[in-house]
Protein backbone atom coordinates (compact mmCIF):
# COMPACT_ATOMS: atom_id res chain seq x y z
CA UNK A 1 0.00 0.00 0.00
CA UNK A 2 1.17 3.69 -0.99
CA UNK A 3 1.42 6.42 0.98
CA UNK A 4 -0.28 9.82 1.24
CA UNK A 5 2.38 12.16 2.93
CA UNK A 6 1.52 15.77 3.83
CA UNK A 7 3.72 18.33 4.11
CA UNK A 8 2.62 20.79 6.98
CA UNK A 9 2.83 24.78 7.34
CA UNK A 10 2.01 25.39 10.79
CA UNK A 11 2.26 29.08 9.94
CA UNK A 12 0.09 29.56 7.02
CA UNK A 13 -3.03 31.92 7.57
CA UNK A 14 -0.85 33.21 11.06
CA UNK A 15 -1.21 29.63 12.58
CA UNK A 16 -4.49 28.56 11.12
CA UNK A 17 -2.35 25.61 9.24
CA UNK A 18 -1.79 24.13 12.34
CA UNK A 19 -6.05 24.34 13.03
CA UNK A 20 -6.29 22.77 10.44
CA UNK A 21 -3.49 19.83 10.51
CA UNK A 22 -5.17 18.64 13.82
CA UNK A 23 -8.90 18.43 12.18
CA UNK A 24 -7.33 16.75 9.06
CA UNK A 25 -5.11 14.24 11.20
CA UNK A 26 -8.43 13.14 13.28
CA UNK A 27 -9.88 12.27 9.85
CA UNK A 28 -6.99 10.41 8.52
CA UNK A 29 -6.76 8.44 11.78
CA UNK A 30 -10.71 7.63 11.79
CA UNK A 31 -10.48 6.33 7.89
CA UNK A 32 -7.62 4.37 8.81
CA UNK A 33 -5.60 6.39 6.04
CA UNK A 34 -1.77 5.24 5.78
CA UNK A 35 -0.02 8.59 5.95
CA UNK A 36 2.99 10.43 7.22
CA UNK A 37 3.02 13.47 8.04
CA UNK A 38 6.13 16.31 8.15
CA UNK A 39 6.53 20.14 9.19
CA UNK A 40 8.19 23.03 7.74
CA UNK A 41 10.72 24.69 10.32
CA UNK A 42 11.75 27.60 7.83
CA UNK A 43 11.24 29.69 4.42
CA UNK A 44 11.53 27.22 1.27
CA UNK A 45 11.79 23.90 3.97
CA UNK A 46 8.69 22.58 2.00
CA UNK A 47 10.49 22.72 -1.40
CA UNK A 48 13.46 20.69 0.88
CA UNK A 49 10.55 18.02 2.18
CA UNK A 50 9.32 17.24 -1.30
CA UNK A 51 12.80 16.57 -2.61
CA UNK A 52 14.18 13.78 -0.21
CA UNK A 53 10.72 12.61 0.03
CA UNK A 54 10.61 11.88 -4.16
CA UNK A 55 14.43 10.66 -3.77
CA UNK A 56 13.61 8.56 -0.97
CA UNK A 57 10.08 7.53 -1.21
CA UNK A 58 9.40 7.79 -4.81
CA UNK A 59 7.72 3.87 -5.61
CA UNK A 60 6.24 3.95 -2.42
CA UNK A 61 4.51 7.69 -2.67
CA UNK A 62 0.44 7.95 -3.67
CA UNK A 63 0.52 11.56 -3.09
CA UNK A 64 2.52 14.85 -1.63
CA UNK A 65 -0.02 17.02 -0.17
CA UNK A 66 0.57 19.92 0.76
CA UNK A 67 -1.14 21.49 4.01
CA UNK A 68 -1.12 25.93 3.92
CA UNK A 69 -1.11 28.60 1.26
CA UNK A 70 -0.26 29.46 -2.12
CA UNK A 71 3.45 29.60 -0.49
CA UNK A 72 3.31 26.33 0.47
CA UNK A 73 1.60 24.59 -2.56
CA UNK A 74 4.78 26.84 -4.81
CA UNK A 75 7.61 24.95 -2.25
CA UNK A 76 5.89 21.63 -2.81
CA UNK A 77 6.27 21.77 -6.69
CA UNK A 78 9.22 23.69 -6.87
CA UNK A 79 10.56 20.28 -4.88
CA UNK A 80 8.26 17.91 -6.17
CA UNK A 81 9.23 18.92 -9.76
CA UNK A 82 11.47 16.35 -10.30
CA UNK A 83 9.47 13.39 -9.94
CA UNK A 84 6.74 14.40 -12.25
CA UNK A 85 4.93 10.55 -11.53
CA UNK A 86 4.21 11.67 -8.21
CA UNK A 87 0.35 12.96 -7.60
CA UNK A 88 0.49 16.68 -5.71
CA UNK A 89 -2.60 17.67 -3.79
CA UNK A 90 -3.46 20.53 -2.10
CA UNK A 91 -5.37 21.01 1.43
CA UNK A 92 -6.36 25.10 1.93
CA UNK A 93 -5.44 26.45 5.27
CA UNK A 94 -3.77 29.81 3.80
CA UNK A 95 -4.79 33.96 3.73
CA UNK A 96 -5.42 33.91 -0.46
CA UNK A 97 -5.60 29.94 -1.26
CA UNK A 98 -5.50 30.99 -4.75
CA UNK A 99 -4.28 27.51 -5.86
CA UNK A 100 -7.65 26.23 -4.41
CA UNK A 101 -9.80 28.95 -6.80
CA UNK A 102 -7.86 27.93 -9.95
CA UNK A 103 -7.27 24.10 -9.68
CA UNK A 104 -10.99 23.90 -8.69
CA UNK A 105 -10.01 22.10 -4.96
CA UNK A 106 -12.79 21.74 -2.76
CA UNK A 107 -12.85 25.18 -0.18
CA UNK A 108 -12.96 23.56 3.65
CA UNK A 109 -10.04 21.49 4.44
CA UNK A 110 -12.27 18.65 5.05
CA UNK A 111 -13.65 18.27 1.59
CA UNK A 112 -10.29 18.56 0.36
CA UNK A 113 -8.89 15.58 2.11
CA UNK A 114 -12.21 13.67 1.07
CA UNK A 115 -11.65 14.22 -2.73
CA UNK A 116 -7.76 13.29 -2.27
CA UNK A 117 -8.83 9.89 -0.29
CA UNK A 118 -11.45 9.07 -2.87
CA UNK A 119 -9.00 9.88 -6.03
CA UNK A 120 -5.52 9.12 -4.63
CA UNK A 121 -5.32 6.15 -7.08
CA UNK A 122 -6.06 8.30 -9.62
CA UNK A 123 -3.51 9.26 -12.19
CA UNK A 124 -4.27 12.77 -11.40
CA UNK A 125 -4.54 15.53 -13.88
CA UNK A 126 -1.70 16.59 -15.72
CA UNK A 127 -1.52 20.52 -15.76
CA UNK A 128 0.83 23.18 -16.73
CA UNK A 129 3.66 25.16 -14.49
CA UNK A 130 5.49 27.48 -14.79
CA UNK A 131 9.11 28.06 -15.04
CA UNK A 132 11.19 31.53 -14.41
CA UNK A 133 14.67 32.70 -13.97
CA UNK A 134 15.46 36.31 -12.85
CA UNK A 135 18.14 38.15 -14.03
CA UNK A 136 21.00 37.35 -11.38
CA UNK A 137 19.87 33.80 -10.28
CA UNK A 138 22.03 30.97 -10.72
CA UNK A 139 18.99 28.63 -10.42
CA UNK A 140 15.11 28.18 -12.10
CA UNK A 141 11.82 28.76 -10.04
CA UNK A 142 8.74 27.61 -11.08
CA UNK A 143 5.00 28.64 -10.41
CA UNK A 144 1.66 27.34 -9.99
CA UNK A 145 -0.85 30.23 -10.21
CA UNK A 146 1.11 33.41 -11.53
CA UNK A 147 4.22 35.39 -11.58
CA UNK A 148 4.25 39.35 -11.33
CA UNK A 149 6.31 41.67 -11.29
CA UNK A 150 6.18 45.36 -10.65
CA UNK A 151 3.28 47.22 -8.24
CA UNK A 152 1.85 43.81 -7.60
CA UNK A 153 5.20 42.26 -6.56
CA UNK A 154 5.47 45.06 -3.98
CA UNK A 155 2.05 44.76 -2.48
CA UNK A 156 2.72 40.96 -1.84
CA UNK A 157 6.05 41.95 -0.20
CA UNK A 158 4.51 44.13 1.94
CA UNK A 159 1.03 41.89 2.71
CA UNK A 160 3.85 39.15 3.53
CA UNK A 161 5.61 41.68 6.01
CA UNK A 162 2.21 43.34 7.65
CA UNK A 163 1.44 42.30 11.48
CA UNK A 164 -2.47 43.44 9.99
CA UNK A 165 -2.34 40.15 8.26
CA UNK A 166 -2.48 38.56 11.13
CA UNK A 167 -5.17 39.52 12.86
CA UNK A 168 -7.37 39.40 9.54
CA UNK A 169 -6.45 35.64 9.09
CA UNK A 170 -8.16 35.33 12.34
CA UNK A 171 -11.24 36.19 11.34
CA UNK A 172 -10.76 35.02 7.76
CA UNK A 173 -10.23 38.50 5.74
CA UNK A 174 -6.66 38.35 5.26
CA UNK A 175 -7.51 39.06 2.03
CA UNK A 176 -8.21 42.68 3.16
CA UNK A 177 -4.54 42.59 4.39
CA UNK A 178 -3.83 42.82 0.56
CA UNK A 179 -6.09 45.93 -0.40
CA UNK A 180 -4.64 47.69 2.58
CA UNK A 181 -0.83 47.36 1.34
CA UNK A 182 -2.45 48.47 -2.15
CA UNK A 183 -3.44 51.44 -0.99
CA UNK A 184 -0.51 52.05 1.07
CA UNK A 185 1.55 52.26 -2.07
CA UNK A 186 -0.90 53.78 -4.24
CA UNK A 187 0.58 57.00 -3.90
CA UNK A 188 4.62 56.07 -3.41
CA UNK A 189 5.11 53.35 -6.45
CA UNK A 190 7.36 54.83 -8.88
CA UNK A 191 6.57 53.86 -12.60
CA UNK A 192 8.56 52.85 -15.65
CA UNK A 193 8.55 52.04 -19.18
CA UNK A 194 9.09 48.47 -20.10
CA UNK A 195 9.46 45.79 -22.64
CA UNK A 196 7.28 42.41 -23.03
CA UNK A 197 8.41 39.96 -25.25
CA UNK A 198 5.84 37.29 -25.99
CA UNK A 199 6.93 34.09 -28.31
CA UNK A 200 9.94 36.43 -29.73
CA UNK A 201 7.41 39.48 -30.59
CA UNK A 202 8.10 42.53 -28.42
CA UNK A 203 5.70 44.70 -27.25
CA UNK A 204 6.95 48.18 -25.49
CA UNK A 205 4.92 50.18 -22.78
CA UNK A 206 5.27 53.37 -20.91
CA UNK A 207 4.04 54.12 -17.22
CA UNK A 208 4.06 49.97 -16.34
CA UNK A 209 2.33 49.49 -13.01
CA UNK A 210 2.88 45.76 -13.25
CA UNK A 211 3.13 43.08 -15.40
CA UNK A 212 1.25 39.65 -14.53
CA UNK A 213 2.08 36.13 -15.85
CA UNK A 214 -0.88 33.58 -15.24
CA UNK A 215 -1.88 30.02 -15.59
CA UNK A 216 -5.06 30.36 -14.25
CA UNK A 217 -7.66 33.42 -13.45
CA UNK A 218 -7.00 33.91 -9.64
CA UNK A 219 -4.48 35.78 -7.59
CA UNK A 220 -4.22 38.37 -4.71
CA UNK A 221 -6.54 36.12 -2.52
CA UNK A 222 -9.27 35.94 -5.25
CA UNK A 223 -8.93 38.69 -7.97
CA UNK A 224 -10.05 37.41 -11.40
CA UNK A 225 -6.40 38.72 -13.40
CA UNK A 226 -6.74 36.44 -16.03
CA UNK A 227 -10.22 35.38 -17.01
CA UNK A 228 -9.52 33.47 -19.83
CA UNK A 229 -6.35 31.58 -18.15
CA UNK A 230 -6.25 27.75 -18.48
CA UNK A 231 -4.19 25.39 -16.94
CA UNK A 232 -4.13 22.39 -19.84
CA UNK A 233 -3.64 24.85 -23.03
CA UNK A 234 0.46 25.15 -22.72
CA UNK A 235 0.26 28.90 -22.60
CA UNK A 236 0.79 31.12 -20.47
CA UNK A 237 -1.72 34.75 -19.81
CA UNK A 238 0.12 37.97 -19.58
CA UNK A 239 -1.64 41.20 -18.08
CA UNK A 240 0.06 44.47 -18.41
CA UNK A 241 -1.48 47.61 -17.07
CA UNK A 242 0.16 50.79 -17.69
CA UNK A 243 -0.65 54.69 -18.07
CA UNK A 244 -3.17 54.65 -15.50
CA UNK A 245 -3.61 57.23 -13.39
CA UNK A 246 -3.36 56.41 -8.91
CA UNK A 247 -6.91 56.87 -9.18
CA UNK A 248 -8.08 55.06 -12.08
CA UNK A 249 -5.88 51.99 -10.42
CA UNK A 250 -8.03 51.92 -7.69
CA UNK A 251 -11.16 51.47 -9.93
CA UNK A 252 -9.53 49.01 -12.16
CA UNK A 253 -8.58 46.98 -8.94
CA UNK A 254 -12.43 46.90 -7.72
CA UNK A 255 -13.23 45.51 -11.37
CA UNK A 256 -10.03 43.02 -11.11
CA UNK A 257 -12.76 40.84 -8.48
CA UNK A 258 -15.33 40.29 -11.32
CA UNK A 259 -12.82 39.87 -14.20
CA UNK A 260 -14.48 43.11 -15.75
CA UNK A 261 -11.00 45.41 -16.01
CA UNK A 262 -10.17 43.53 -19.31
CA UNK A 263 -12.37 46.30 -20.72
CA UNK A 264 -9.82 49.26 -20.12
CA UNK A 265 -7.54 50.22 -22.63
CA UNK A 266 -4.82 51.02 -20.27
CA UNK A 267 -4.69 46.81 -19.56
CA UNK A 268 -3.78 45.28 -22.31
CA UNK A 269 -3.39 41.00 -22.74
CA UNK A 270 -1.38 38.64 -24.52
CA UNK A 271 -1.16 34.77 -24.36
CA UNK A 272 2.30 33.22 -25.30
CA UNK A 273 4.56 30.07 -24.20
CA UNK A 274 7.47 32.20 -23.67
CA UNK A 275 7.79 35.75 -22.23
CA UNK A 276 10.33 37.92 -21.29
CA UNK A 277 9.83 41.28 -19.23
CA UNK A 278 12.50 44.02 -19.19
CA UNK A 279 12.52 47.49 -17.84
CA UNK A 280 14.26 50.83 -17.63
CA UNK A 281 13.81 50.74 -13.54
CA UNK A 282 14.20 47.14 -12.16
CA UNK A 283 11.14 45.76 -10.80
CA UNK A 284 10.39 43.50 -7.92
CA UNK A 285 9.25 39.80 -9.04
CA UNK A 286 7.27 37.41 -6.93
CA UNK A 287 5.75 33.68 -7.69
CA UNK A 288 2.66 32.66 -6.37
CA UNK A 289 3.16 35.51 -3.99
CA UNK A 290 6.83 34.33 -2.67
CA UNK A 291 9.27 36.96 -3.85
CA UNK A 292 12.31 35.99 -6.13
CA UNK A 293 14.07 39.30 -6.61
CA UNK A 294 14.19 42.18 -8.85
CA UNK A 295 15.27 42.62 -12.17
CA UNK A 296 14.48 41.43 -15.68
CA UNK A 297 12.60 37.56 -15.70
CA UNK A 298 12.10 34.93 -18.52
CA UNK A 299 9.39 32.88 -18.42
CA UNK A 300 8.33 29.75 -20.28
CA UNK A 301 5.52 27.62 -19.26
CA UNK A 302 6.20 23.86 -18.53
CA UNK A 303 3.02 22.01 -20.65
CA UNK A 304 1.42 19.18 -18.36
CA UNK A 305 4.10 18.96 -16.15
CA UNK A 306 2.57 18.02 -12.90
CA UNK A 307 0.12 15.63 -12.09
CA UNK A 308 -2.74 17.31 -9.50
CA UNK A 309 -5.22 15.90 -7.26
CA UNK A 310 -7.59 17.99 -8.63
CA UNK A 311 -11.17 18.18 -10.09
Amino acid sequence: MKLLIFIVNQNAGNGNGMKVWNKIKQELERKKVYYRSFFTKYPNHAEELARQIGSMFEDKVEAVIAVGGDGTINEVVNGMVYYPDIKVGYIPAGSGNDFSRGFKVPKSPLGALSFIIQYKTSKGKLSDIGKCKVRGKTKSSYFVSSLGTGFDAAVSKLTNESKMKKYLNKVHLGSLAYVGALIRLLFTYKLTNATINVDGQDYQYENVWFVTISNQPFYGGGMKIAPKAKTTDGLLDVTVVHNLSRMKLLVVFVTVFFGAHTKFNEISQHIGATIRVESDEEMLVHADGELLGKGSVQVEVQQRKMRFLVK
